[in-house]
């Protein structure tokens, strides 16, 4: 992958996400590759969203739809992490 992990990387990925399919699949990648950081990429994740105007928050869930997804393969780090804050995150949805 082309770059580290830290939680200002990510929330600057965050931040300039989009909804295309090729955006989310690349950050969903890059996020599973740094899955060792599952937690903190999970709870920058979370920070974004609740910050975030409603058409931001879709492109977002796409991404954690995607990563839930796609990373089930490799291990359930993101499982558990996201599992925290989904909940909570769609009842600002609806």
């Amino acid at each position: 992958m082309n770059s580290a992990f830290s939680e200002q990387i990510l929330a600057d990925k965050l931040a300039k996400l989009n909804g295309t399919q090729q955006c989310i699949e690349s950050l969903s990648r890059w996020c599973i590759h740094h899955r060792s950081k599952a937690e903190l990429a999970v709870e920058t994740w979370d920070k974004q969203f609740h910050n975030s105007d409603m058409l931001k928050k879709v492109p977002l869930l796409y991404l954690a739809n995607d990563i839930l997804q796609n990373s089930k393969r490799k291990g359930n780090e993101f499982v558990a992490e996201f599992w925290k804050v989904l909940p909570a995150a769609l009842k600002n949805v609806v």
